[in-house]
């Protein structure tokens, strides 16, 4: 799905929603809603911790919308990933820094600041991963020391992986050879 196609399913379910809800997101979504152009994504990453949903009434909204909550793995089209507390890799929200992206009238999708959105993306670091983080490193001028601070406040073990602390370094290196080409 494109930002066109993501924004008619948040209007479908804001739609079908019995109750206010406030969904959390982060990765490809969160990215198309923040107008990265070409960004495109199957899923909708949310962060269910950070959510505030009456998880039936969600249920039955993903239902009446016509995409599916956690799907099985093999499905290919539009979905929503109800990511838990053990998967997730991402700050918590902090009311002051986070982003209101979409508002309708039941429901509100938030994410977190542009350093939380690349922190969350250092436990891969791949090409699309690459390109989001540059996106948001020049559309919110970000600084290294933003982005160290948020890897941070990752929770654990994601703050202490192995894997996220050399793609930060990776990241440092490239932020510096991207200030170099601009």
């Amino acid at each position: 799905m494109n930002r066109d196609g993501l924004i008619q399913y948040l209007k479908m379910l804001d739609a079908n929603l019995k109750k206010q809800a406030k969904l959390y997101i982060y990765g490809g979504a969160a990215l198309m809603l923040l107008e990265e152009e070409t960004r495109i994504s199957l899923d909708i990453d949310v962060a269910a911790p950070y959510s505030d949903v009456d998880y039936v009434d969600f249920q039955h909204a993903c239902e009446a919308a016509g995409i599916p909550l956690n799907p099985d793995v093999d499905y290919a089209r539009e979905y929503i990933e109800w990511v838990g507390p053990l998967r997730l890799c991402l700050p918590k929200p902090d009311p002051e820094t986070d982003l209101t992206l979409w508002r309708g009238s039941n429901l509100t999708v938030q994410t977190g600041a542009p350093a939380k959105l690349v922190a969350s993306k250092l436990i891969r670091y791949d090409a699309t991963d690459q390109s989001d983080i540059h996106f948001l490193c020049f559309q919110h001028k970000l600084q290294f020391d933003q982005v160290r601070q948020a890897v941070a406040e990752l929770p654990p073990p994601f703050r202490t992986d192995i894997l996220v602390l050399e793609n930060l370094e990776a990241l440092r290196v490239d932020m510096h050879q991207w200030r170099q080409t601009s």
